[in-house]
């Protein structure tokens, strides 16, 4: 039996193995090819041009180039979400915005579930930098995502492929991305497109106190998440307690 169970393992580590492989070969070809043409470090003014001569393709390669940015391509979400503001006006810009990052968050997290801590460690950069993500979020993983994937500051492929290694289920990660996604892209676009709130004068007063309450509140929140969870987990209990009755 036990020569059985060695020989399961070894299949398994294996069958990992070489998907890892063959996934870093994919993804370095994807990431190589696209740097090679120049589209790992643009401005949203590039990526608006790139977007206008794909004439009426501008909407689906619009999404793909969100898709990336969340899942292979480390573009900085601002830049794409504003690229899109100035190509298709705000509200095209949130739907399109919203089913990109859904179709890459979901594969994110499924590849890290799937392919584990190895799969993770590239995406971020190193072991220990992983480590310490998963211990700042222990026991309060909802909260801490929440607010993580709300706030435009951390980098989106790196936490959906690590909330795939953590206690996270689907349910509760597809929650998460259905509030979050359209409500940080919704304030990314409202703030930061310079149309509502200009970059100079009182606008620079009004962001800088958005920036600072954002980050007293995400402070506060991972300080008390505990607290937090346990209130959610008694509304949960209480919903379903009357769903019975």
């Amino acid at each position: 039996m036990r020569i059985d169970n060695k020989e399961k393992i070894k299949k398994i580590v294996i069958k990992l193995v070489i998907t890892v492989i063959m996934l870093l070969s994919i993804f370095s070809i994807i990431y190589l090819t696209l740097d090679y043409f120049n589209l790992t470090n643009i401005k949203h003014e590039q990526i608006k041009e790139l977007i206008d001569k794909t004439g009426p393709w501008g909407p689906i390669v619009y999404i793909f180039i969100v898709f990336l940015q969340v899942t292979f391509i480390p573009l900085p979400g601002v830049v794409v979400i504003l690229a899109g503001n100035i190509a298709f006006g705000f509200w095209l810009t949130l739907l399109y915005c919203f089913v990109g990052m859904m179709l890459g968050s979901i594969l994110s997290f499924k590849l890290g579930r799937v392919l584990g801590r190895p799969f993770v460690n590239w995406i971020v950069g190193d072991k220990i930098t992983v480590n310490q993500y998963l211990k700042k979020v222990h026991g309060k993983e909802f909260v801490v995502f929440f607010f993580m994937f709300l706030l435009p500051a951390f980098p989106d492929d790196a936490l959906c492929a690590l909330a795939g290694i953590t206690t996270l289920n689907w349910p509760t990660f597809i929650f998460i991305q259905l509030i979050t996604r359209p409500l940080s892209v919704f304030f990314t676009l409202f703030f930061m497109s310079g149309e509502i709130i200009p970059f100079k004068g009182w606008g620079i007063f009004v962001i800088i106190i958005i920036v600072i309450l954002s980050i007293v509140s995400f402070i506060f929140c991972f300080k008390n998440a505990d607290r937090i969870n346990n209130y959610l987990d008694k509304t949960i209990e209480r919903i379903k307690i009357k769903r019975k009755k």
